[in-house]
């Protein structure tokens, strides 16, 4: 059950992002285009260090399998 419910946590997660990406394309002069704002995040280096990390523990945590346990 909580597998679903951190799957179902990322997954608003991203639709909001889409949401967000969405907003900053319309005329509002309120948020700043997405790709304006992804510009001013990546001018530094240790942000460009911290979400290579954070995209590192994200991946480890989806993609790595426990090993099965050995056959006796």
């Amino acid at each position: 059950m909580s597998r679903i419910i951190t799957i179902l946590g990322f997954v608003a997660v991203g639709v909001f992002s889409l949401v967000l990406a969405w907003y900053g394309h319309r005329e509002s002069r309120r948020l700043a285009p997405f790709g304006t704002l992804l510009d001013r995040v990546m001018a530094s280096r240790a942000v460009r260090i911290t979400i290579i990390v954070f995209w590192w523990w994200l991946a480890w945590h989806f993609f790595v399998v426990a090993p099965a346990p050995a056959a006796s």
